[in-house]
């Protein structure tokens, strides 16, 4: 199952989501997609398991648990008690998932115009990987999710979506190398012009 790219809207400066906000919704769109899909069986319990151990796992864990619930499905986790996991999960089904790549990256900043504000890109990546299976090891169902979205933001709004303290979604904006000396000297340039038009129309 893929996700395609999708362009990058500019946000509502009255509505900006968090940084930890927009990689929310990108997960829980790309898992509520994935458990429409997903081929449960009676009586709809289901073990979890993390393949792998990322920064992100615990989003994509509380995003499995909350769709599965509301599709009436009894979720356990790794830390359940022996004797109750082996009980309830006789008849049950193994979820595993793996977290390939979920990060927000500021690919690019620019201007609308000269003298414009500056604008920032945030890009969410995602790609998770997943696998049902029977108690015994049989493969009932493998998918996977990949999705590329975000949007421009105005570049004064950059504290207030961080304000969240998550090191892996606190990305650093990049620059252009030759955009630092190109704005002067173009603001100079135009600044230039408007002196000399007016003593021109002296």
């Amino acid at each position: 199952m893929a996700w395609g790219d999708g362009p990058a809207k500019e946000a509502n400066p009255a509505a900006v989501p968090t940084n930890l906000g927009l990689l929310r919704l990108a997960v829980e769109e790309a898992i509520d997609e994935l458990c429409d899909r997903l081929p449960l069986h009676e009586p709809k319990v289901l073990y979890l398991h993390s393949e792998s151990i990322a920064p992100g796992n615990w989003l994509v864990e509380l995003a499995l648990i909350q769709s599965l619930r509301r599709k009436d499905c009894r979720v356990l986790l790794p830390d359940s008690s022996a004797s109750t996991s082996h009980a309830i999960c006789s008849d049950g089904q193994f979820l595993r998932y793996r977290v390939a790549d979920l990060d927000l990256v500021y690919p690019a900043s620019r201007r609308k115009h000269l003298f414009g504000p500056r604008m920032v890109k945030r890009q969410v990546h995602l790609h998770l990987i997943f696998l049902l299976s029977k108690k015994d090891g049989e493969v009932l169902w493998a998918g996977e999710a990949q999705r590329t979205s975000g949007d421009w933001i105005p570049a004064k709004e950059l504290a207030a979506v961080q304000r969240e303290s998550v090191p892996f979604i606190s990305p650093r904006l990049k620059t252009d190398g030759w955009g630092r000396f190109a704005e002067p000297a173009l603001l100079t340039a135009a600044v230039g012009g408007l002196i000399y038009l007016f003593y021109n129309s002296q």
